[in-house]
Order: C-alpha cells, then sequence, then structure tokens
C-alpha cells in the first residue's frame, strides 16, 4: 500500500512539474450577425475586437484556459450592439513540426450584449447569455517561452431572445512561463 501511495505522489509531482502557466493576447477584424431591421437604418456589422487569456497546461496536449474577449460592435444608424464576455475552456493541442501547434478550443463563454443608442430606452439595455464557445488556431515558437498565435473564436450572442453568431479572427502573441 505505501508503495502505490509513493508512486502516485510521484507521478502527482512529475505532472506538476509538467505543467505550465501561460498568457496571451490577440487583436483583428470582428463580426457581430445581427439582422438589421429597415426601422434602425443601415448596419455595419464588421469591427476590430480583441482577446486575452491565460492558460495552464496540464500536459503538451491539453490545457485549461480563461479569457476575455471583446467581439467588437455591430454599428446601425443613431447605435450600436456591442458583445463581449469571459471564457473558460478546454485547449487541445497538436504538434504539425517542433515550431508549430494547432490548437481546438472548447469551453463556454459567458457573454454579455449591449445595445445602446438614443432610440433605445435608457440610452441602453444589455442582455447576459452563457453560451459554447469554440476556437481554432496556431501558434509558431519564435523563441523557447515566445509563440506567434493567429486564431478564429466563434459564440452566439443573445440579446432579448433573439441569437446572432459573434466570431473574431485574430493575429496575437503568447508567453510561456
Amino acid at each position: 500500500m505505501k508503495k502505490i501511495a509513493l508512486a502516485s505522489l510521484l507521478l502527482a509531482m512529475v505532472g506538476s512539474a509538467s505543467a505550465q502557466v501561460y498568457v496571451g493576447g490577440a487583436f483583428g477584424p470582428s463580426h457581430v450577425n445581427m439582422d438589421c431591421p429597415a426601422i434602425l437604418g443601415s448596419c455595419d456589422t464588421s469591427d476590430t475586437g480583441y482577446k486575452v487569456y491565460g492558460g495552464y497546461k496540464l500536459n503538451p496536449v491539453v490545457a485549461l484556459e480563461v479569457a476575455y474577449i471583446d467581439f467588437g460592435k455591430a454599428k446601425f444608424t443613431g447605435g450600436s450592439f456591442a458583445t463581449d464576455g469571459f471564457l473558460i475552456n478546454a485547449a487541445f493541442r497538436h504538434s504539425f513540426s517542433r515550431e508549430l501547434n494547432g490548437v481546438a478550443r472548447l469551453g463556454v463563454a459567458t457573454l454579455d450584449t449591449k445595445l445602446s443608442g438614443p432610440r433605445v430606452i435608457g440610452g441602453s439595455q444589455t442582455d447576459s447569455s452563457t453560451k459554447l464557445y469554440f476556437g481554432l488556431g496556431l501558434e509558431y515558437t519564435f523563441a523557447k517561452n515566445l509563440k506567434g498565435t493567429v486564431g478564429a473564436d466563434f459564440a452566439n450572442a443573445e440579446f432579448q431572445g433573439d441569437s446572432g453568431s459573434v466570431r473574431l479572427l485574430s493575429i496575437g502573441a503568447q508567453y510561456d512561463f
């Protein structure tokens, strides 16, 4: 019994020694898929968004991440829809070469969608929702602890019962401690 306990302790220590913390940030074009009723006038559903994140590698393949993401705004005559929120996800990495990794992310997003403008009662209204989050990306290692990233992040936002997809295509950097 003592041998099993000792082996379990050693295995846990080896697992924690290989665990690694990292932080990153990225920005790029975003899109809020919103139907624009004629009453709102013209719509521009493209903007610039960003995300900042931190992760903890459980092993070389699996990591847990938390992030803040801003999907930008959909602008219409006299107002806008803005979507942002927090993500919790698992990141699964696949090594294509020594320098290049593919990343798939799956988790949940708690998003706030805010409608603001002079035609809105009180100036603005916010609706929160928790939805499935999915992301794909590539990481290229430039130095031991520094990676360049490209990614695509997808979720659905909700406002007063209506749902629309939000997307961020990004380029950024990641630092592994």
